[in-house]
């Protein structure tokens, strides 16, 4: 049986507003002269948040809470599992023993273009799986938060395959915790809706999926807690 295509290891599929190619020889470039205490991993939710490729939706946040910690961020817009599997394969976590990390992947296995027809959640979900269990493989000592997938439009055609992604990795994170790994489950959403449950765009950049700052320090807010025990 086959496996997959979200596990199914792969250079980019889309094309987005930066290089791909370059960011990835920077990152490897950046894992050489640094050991990270931390490292976030995740497509453009993660990597839009700080200043890089001249995109910086977050960026305010960001500089508050990270500019003076020591971050490697792994996020690559438009990124998919299977993208985020062939890059720490392929040398983005080299020379690595970080204390903590953060997921936030999958979101964009719902995102059907010309290139990519979109995943079930079930198919989303293996790659998420097997995402987590490489890394936890190379960080055993690192603790682990895994976010649940922001809300992002159109909710009509992707919340409920969001919904049934963050019930199956939930459910995948616990088991992980009860078998001894230091991981844990944050889900955020419902912080990122209106009080009457519906989409709240004045939490996005582009009233769509991408955090402003006001999303982005509901975010960092919510890690804060793990970062000062552990780091400070």
């Amino acid at each position: 049986m086959s496996l997959p295509r979200s596990c199914v290891p792969c250079t980019k599929i889309e094309e987005d507003c930066y290089d791909w190619f370059d960011r990835h020889q920077r990152k490897l470039e950046e894992v050489k002269n640094k050991c990270a205490d931390i490292i976030f991993i995740g497509d453009s939710i993660t990597h839009f948040w700080g200043h890089e490729d001249n995109i910086g939706y977050g960026a305010e946040v960001w500089d508050e809470y990270y500019s003076k910690r020591n971050i490697l961020n792994l996020g690559f817009g438009y990124d998919r599992t299977q993208n985020m599997l062939w890059r720490i394969l392929n040398g983005e976590i080299a020379n690595q023993n970080p204390k903590m990390v953060v997921v936030n992947a999958g979101s964009n296995q719902f995102s059907a273009t010309a290139n990519y027809p979109g995943d079930t959640p079930e198919e989303a979900f293996a790659g998420v799986e097997l995402l987590i269990n490489t890394l936890l493989k190379n960080f055993p000592d690192a603790e682990f938060v895994v976010m649940a997938i922001f809300p992002r439009l159109p909710e009509e055609t992707t919340q409920r395959k969001i919904d049934q992604l963050n019930f199956m990795v939930k459910a995948l994170v616990d088991e992980l915790s009860r078998s001894g790994n230091k991981i844990r489950f944050l889900d955020i959403t419902r912080q990122m809706r209106k009080p009457d449950g519906s989409f709240n765009p004045d939490l996005y950049a582009d009233r769509c999926c991408h955090p402003n700052n006001a999303g982005y320090r509901l975010w960092a807010e919510a890690l804060e807690a793990d970062m000062v025990r552990i780091l400070d």
